[in-house]
């Protein structure tokens, strides 16, 4: 039986930045409860990874190989953010939150 690996989830101080700069687009379209609720299902996203994280392959996007060489991607809340991540033993730390639409290979 092969067992799960589970990783300690870091968030890089740029991807925090990019989930305030969320909450705060989203806020300005809706109501400021609305931002915090987007954020937090990004959040629950995010906190899947700590499972996921080893189906991903190492991505072939320039913009995720700038922000880190081993960089992984995923796309989340019907394909408008990708989540830049990668593995660093028992950690996997967020690198950025970005507009899917930057995603160029």
């Amino acid at each position: 039986m092969i067992a799960m690996r589970s990783y300690k989830i870091l968030v890089s101080k740029a991807a925090l930045f990019d989930l305030d700069g969320i909450a705060q687009y989203v806020s300005s379209l809706y109501r400021p409860e609305s931002g915090h609720k987007y954020v937090n299902k990004i959040l629950g996203r995010l906190a899947s990874l700590s499972f996921t994280a080893d189906i991903y392959q190492t991505s072939r996007f320039a913009i995720a190989k700038e922000i880190h060489p081993m960089a992984k991607t995923m796309s989340i809340i019907n394909h408008r953010w990708t989540v830049v991540f990668h593995t660093n033993e028992d950690y996997l730390i967020i690198d950025r939150i970005i507009p899917s639409k930057m995603m160029v290979k």
